[in-house]
């Protein structure tokens, strides 16, 4: 259901949260860091118990609404709500041009809750490192399966109106959009109504939670919501990236 959201001097409007996100993960996907390496028994019994746990302990949930794209002016995106007329300042550094064809943005912010992190501490402090390590693997993809959600809401509009969407673009991720950007972003959306915080680090608490844009317009070619991964600060680093290189 919506929520209300008041900020001083602005009227209420309301911000729709997706809650009950289905999660489905397979040991594979757990194990994937693995590389090409054979799956011992053990730990995909592991990976197995890791995933049962987690569908335990998250709670997928995400607060997204719907902008204009004004205009992008160098590496800036300045974006309206309406009926709000003030305008907000998204400074997404040198691939704000990924922003040209768009005519909207879905600004959003998902997360899987607190209880996943706590096990892993509890685990951790009781030095079950193996089980710590997967279950935080799982609550990894977790946080990713609850975006698709996203994306396909994003895919689902776009497509009501023949238009196609952009890639989805994070503040952390994307290069030259630096984590301090979350506090634009996140400025846009209640993230108490779904139990998320930004902390002075600009970093979102729990920690297994994400923001992000998609652009909608008539003038992008695609579909799908794709990733920049050619374009990720991570890509030097991500185990994702290695195994599938294009």
């Amino acid at each position: 259901m919506p929520t209300a959201y008041t900020k001083k001097g602005q009227s209420t409007r309301q911000m729709p949260i997706l809650q009950n996100i289905p999660i489905s993960l397979t040991a594979e996907q757990v194990l994937a860091s693995q590389g090409k390496k054979p799956i011992r028994p053990e730990l995909r019994e592991g990976a197995e118990e890791a995933i049962a746990l987690g569908q335990t302990l998250w709670q997928p949930m995400a607060v997204y609404d719907w902008f204009d794209l004004c205009r992008r002016e160098g590496e800036s995106v300045y974006v309206t709500a309406p009926p709000r007329p003030q305008e907000a300042v998204l400074r997404i550094g040198p691939k704000a041009d990924l922003l040209d064809q768009a005519q909207r943005i879905l600004a959003s912010v998902i997360t899987i809750g607190p209880a996943l992190e706590q096990k892993v501490d509890e685990l951790q402090t009781a030095r079950e490192s193996l089980k710590a390590y997967l279950l935080d693997s799982a609550g990894v993809l977790a946080v990713g399966a609850a975006g698709e959600a996203i994306r396909r809401l994003a895919e689902e509009t776009a497509a009501g109106l023949s238009w196609g969407v952009s890639p989805s673009l994070s503040p952390g991720s994307l290069v030259g959009w630096s984590l301090t950007g979350q506090r634009e972003l996140c400025g846009l959306l209640p993230l108490d109504s779904i139990g998320v915080q930004l902390n002075s680090h600009s970093v979102l608490l729990p920690f297994k939670s994400a923001s992000g844009i998609i652009g909608l317009g008539p003038g992008y070619e695609s579909t799908k919501v794709g990733s920049v991964c050619q374009y990720c600060a991570l890509q030097k680093t991500c185990w994702r990236r290695r195994k599938d290189p294009s």
